[in-house]
């Protein structure tokens, strides 16, 4: 029973938002936050800086603590976000990064110095059509093995409630979520609480 507990408080579940900024975002957010999770990743890769500080404004210093941006690294500062996410846009290691995309075990292993990173597309993609699962069973079964899959390392791409009990057992340190997290601007919560579950 406390290995159960152990790993249930160790399982991280991040949440991505959507690619474009929609109504109601910030309030949103606060739902998504007040679930549990581990981080908010807010992503808007064509979005300009005021844009992102009105989002990030209406947010509590806790709440701010939670989220971690993928453009505008200057806002981690002065905000007191979580972090910055390195990926295609931005590759180059800033101070404040605390995360990075991977798109091959050879990422993984060569992101030590981050806190957690992401590895996908693990399932076929939700939220990006033609975006096919890049990992084999029997290649992720082989790196959980090799110790390249461990608690830092967090499965996306295709994530649904029904996969998580998978992804667990490829020995990845809980999930990031997109398509299945949002529906039209709107989070849905009960699938990310199952999800932390």
């Amino acid at each position: 029973m406390l290995n159960a507990k152990l790993e249930m408080k160790n399982w991280k579940v991040v949440v991505i938002t959507p690619e474009e900024p929609f109504v109601g975002e910030t309030e949103q957010i606060k739902k998504v936050i007040a679930c549990g999770i581990f981080r908010l990743h807010l992503r808007h890769p064509k979005a300009d800086e005021q844009t992102m500080r009105r989002i990030i404004y209406g947010l509590s210093a806790d709440e701010r603590g939670k989220i971690v941006l993928h453009d505008h690294y200057n806002l981690v500062d002065e905000y007191n976000l979580g972090g910055a996410h390195l990926n295609g846009r931005h590759p180059e290691l800033a101070s404040v990064c605390s995360s990075r995309s991977c798109h091959s075990l050879a990422e993984v292993e060569a992101s030590t110095n981050m806190e957690y990173c992401f590895l996908s597309p693990i399932f076929d993609s939700i939220s990006k059509n033609g975006y096919a699962s890049n990992f084999p069973d029997e290649v992720l079964r082989q790196a959980k093995k090799d110790g390249i899959i461990n608690e830092k390392v967090i499965a996306l791409g295709g994530i649904t409630v029904g996969k998580v009990q998978q992804v667990k057992e490829y020995g990845f340190g809980g999930v990031a979520i997109l398509g299945s997290a949002w529906k039209d601007g709107i989070a849905q919560l009960d699938i990310i609480k199952q999800m932390i579950e």
